[in-house]
């Protein structure tokens, strides 16, 4: 059997950096002890297996523990091998391919219209989203994050719970300086977030580290080392939902961008699309740059 896999960066705005994604395909279905071993020899939070026997649905997701759902980076980097096997079709200068992975459902699009180094790739959602003023005052808040006070919220920005997929802490800070010297004081984790049944804290400030996006972001959870910068691609539909709740946001279309991490560590750079008309729904585009890394075949089976 000939295995091959393409190794990609995903919301990279240059190589090396986003977050790595592996994409595995084989010439002959793969079983799920393959599966497992693939994924665990990776190493990566996640790997994307191709069978193209499945027309339908072809595409799924594995970590080192078994199956798992589909997340921004692996929607796009399943995307992005999707439309080099030409699975997509062409529309008015973009190409666009229906993911499907059991009942799980998203439209993904690639802009064709741009040189090959500045290609976007897209998904769409349309969610529901709910949002909390009820929040840890900011001094327990900046204490557990090591941080001041002062840091913490501005202008038209303040704390609040917001829940699209799972219930985040958006913590709004001064400048991004302050998102990354912050530090989860993991004794602290579960007094301060047991009234609220947060999973995780997602810490945004505006501006950007060494980069040209509108805010920079971090996800915070006692899973990761207090310096660590782990991805937050699964965490935009939160952001933007808390972008909708805010005092201020106008109905209609808006567009920004999110940073995570710096120049000197793997920096992700995430382009969104919302479109808000009020109430506890909105529409949005979530996109990014992926660059092919790497590609081999595996020699052991």
């Amino acid at each position: 059997m000939n295995i091959s896999y393409h190794m990609y960066d995903v919301f990279a705005d240059a190589p090396f950096a986003g977050t790595q994604i592996a994409v595995v395909m084989a010439d002959a279905p793969l079983d799920e002890s393959q599966k497992l071993k693939i994924a665990a020899e990776f190493g990566y939070s996640e790997t994307v297996f191709v069978d193209q026997s499945n027309t339908q649905a072809p595409f799924s997701v594995y970590n080192d523990q078994g199956k798992t759902s589909f997340g921004a980076h692996t929607t796009l980097a399943a995307a992005q091998k999707a439309f080099d096997l030409g699975l997509g079709n062409e529309v008015d200068g973009y190409s666009e391919y229906s993911l499907q992975d059991g009942s799980f459902s998203v439209e993904t699009f690639r802009d064709n219209a741009s040189a090959e180094q500045s290609k976007l790739n897209l998904f769409a959602r349309h969610f529901d989203f709910t949002t909390d003023r009820f929040v840890p005052e900011l001094s327990r808040i900046a204490e557990a994050l090591n941080t001041d006070v002062k840091h913490l919220a501005y202008s038209k920005y303040k704390p609040r719970l917001v829940s699209v997929d799972s219930p985040v802490l958006v913590v709004p800070m001064t400048r991004p300086e302050h998102v990354v010297s912050a530090r989860l004081e993991t004794s602290q984790w579960a007094s301060l977030l047991s009234e609220i049944y947060a999973s995780a804290i997602l810490l945004i400030a505006p501006g950007t580290i060494g980069g040209s996006s509108d805010f920079h972001g971090r996800l915070i959870t006692p899973k990761f080392e207090a310096s660590a910068c782990p991805p937050i691609g699964s965490l935009i539909p939160e952001f933007i939902a808390y972008l909708c709740c805010c005092e201020g946001t106008a109905m209609g279309t808006h567009s920004t961008s999110i940073d995570r991490g710096s120049p000197d560590s793997r920096q992700s750079l995430i382009h969104l699309e919302f479109d808000y008309r009020g109430g506890n729904q909105a529409k949005c585009r979530i996109g990014g740059k992926v660059v092919l890394m790497a590609e081999e075949r595996f020699l052991y089976q």
